[in-house]
């Protein structure tokens, strides 16, 4: 709905001079800049509420001490968002030389519970 050239905006004001005239062309495009106008300011509030929401250093540190709950603090510095797990150990849980460390069976855990 943003991307409107000089041609097509000249083509419905030319649309709109035929079927409103002269005389309520001038209220109607008014009008219309007014509600325009009013949705750029609700959607810009909008976004600085999410924006806020999003950047609240108090639901990042409630969240990451969520996180560390539920992996019973089992990541240190270079945990799972490092891609390294904190063990030092490769990324894909097998050893360097491309085998699994525990002789080749793979434990991915608990299922996760819908909780």
């Amino acid at each position: 709905m943003g991307n409107l050239g000089s041609g097509e905006l000249l083509v419905i004001l030319i649309l709109g001079l035929l079927v409103l005239g002269p005389s309520r062309l001038g209220v109607v495009v008014q009008q219309v800049g007014r509600v325009i106008g009013q949705v750029r300011r609700v959607a810009g509030g909008f976004q600085e509420e999410l924006r806020d929401l999003v950047e609240d250093p108090s639901i990042e540190a409630l969240a990451r001490e969520r996180g560390l709950r539920a992996t019973g603090g089992q990541f240190s510095k270079g945990g799972p968002l490092d891609g390294r797990p904190a063990d030092g150990g490769s990324a894909d849980g097998g050893s360097a030389d491309g085998g699994s460390a525990d002789g080749g069976s793979a434990d991915y855990g608990e299922p996760l519970s819908g909780g």
